[in-house]
């Protein structure tokens, strides 16, 4: 079994460690393999027929493309890393690109007596402080290669890196209940999921069913790029942590479970969350009793209503400096003109 580092770079628009690695199918098999179950979104693998070529071609010899490994870790620039490092906290790495190459190397080695175990594999392997700028790193290498969708990659990255177990406020399955404070329900992983792809892409339009869902994914993908993620001060986990911080009032718990305004007050987030951090919960508990207020007195039959309060939402935390003095009726002006 082999895994040796030959390279070491800085790459600085992610901030990241980055290293090529020469392994072999033996190594990938017993260590990397197992990291494809460990997720709990995983896409489904694809029919075999698709990689068959390349299952063939593993057996005659061939030199696959370098896999990408990550692993989320606070590292600094400057620090020294060594093999004895990736084997030792191999359990926190996930597969970033080629999920699909390691199943077909794993059918290859199980159908053929004479596999060679010991044929080279190349490895980049990143080591990152940030799950946002891993996203970036994780679109830039699939998007447009089906079907890996921008959506799914948002799913791995989260189920990977967000510690859910942490977070028993705002996240439990769907069949969960009794999970919050002062609420019998708790609001679903998918919303969490949901609220991220709002936050990554700055958009609160992440799941328009006029649009087919390959191009609303490949949408989110662009917004996602276009959104200079990876150059951001504030990183998701922020947002969930200020957020957890307001749950103890009970109006505020209540206003944060309503999906629509957790996916639109995230989607506002990259914009002025550094403003919104120094605002106490006893402050936006007021800020935001003042806007249902308003709220209320719009017409619902004339609007689609869960989109227009992802929107308003949205809208309302973007310019916050501007109308959190505001009164009822000036906000039910400014809102009026959104709609």
């Amino acid at each position: 079994m082999k895994f040796v580092i030959k390279d070491k770079q800085y790459d600085f628009v992610i901030r990241s460690h980055f290293l090529m690695v020469v392994a072999d199918y033996d190594f990938a098999l017993k260590y990397l393999v197992p990291l494809i179950s460990r997720l709990d979104f995983q896409r489904d693998t694809l029919r075999a027929g698709f990689y068959s070529r390349l299952e063939a071609d593993i057996v005659k010899g061939c030199i696959m493309p370098p896999l990408t490994i990550a692993y989320k870790d606070n590292i600094d620039k400057d620090a020294e890393i060594n093999e004895e490092y990736f084997m030792q906290h191999l359990n926190n790495a996930f597969v970033l690109d080629g999920i699909q190459r390691l199943n077909t190397l794993e059918r290859a080695a199980k159908r053929n007596e004479d596999f060679n175990y010991f044929n080279p594999l190349y490895l980049n392997i990143l080591l990152c402080d940030s799950m946002d700028r891993l996203l970036y790193r994780m679109i830039t290498l699939n998007n447009g290669q089906r079907p890996m969708s921008a959506r799914h990659q948002i799913e791995i990255l989260a189920s990977n890196l967000l510690n859910f177990s942490s977070l028993p406020i705002l996240v439990a399955s769907e069949k969960q209940k009794g999970v919050k404070r002062y609420s019998p329900e708790a609001m679903n992983k998918d919303v969490v999921i949901k609220g991220y792809i709002a936050f990554a892409s700055q958009s609160f339009n992440i799941d328009n069913d006029k649009i087919i869902e390959s191009r609303m994914d490949g949408l989110i993908a662009e917004k996602i790029l276009s959104s200079d993620l990876n150059l951001r001060e504030e990183e998701f986990v922020e947002i969930l942590d200020y957020i957890d911080l307001c749950l103890d009032d009970e109006f505020l718990m209540e206003w944060f479970l309503v999906p629509n305004n957790f996916i639109g007050f995230c989607a506002a987030m990259p914009k002025t969350f550094q403003t919104i951090k120094l605002v106490s919960p006893t402050q936006l508990k007021q800020n935001l009793e003042i806007l249902e207020q308003a709220f209320s007195s719009i017409n619902v039959s004339k609007i689609k209503l869960g989109l227009v309060r992802r929107k308003i939402v949205s809208w309302y935390f973007e310019y916050f400096n501007k109308v959190s003095d505001c009164s009822e009726s000036e906000l039910l002006d400014y809102i009026s003109q959104e709609i």
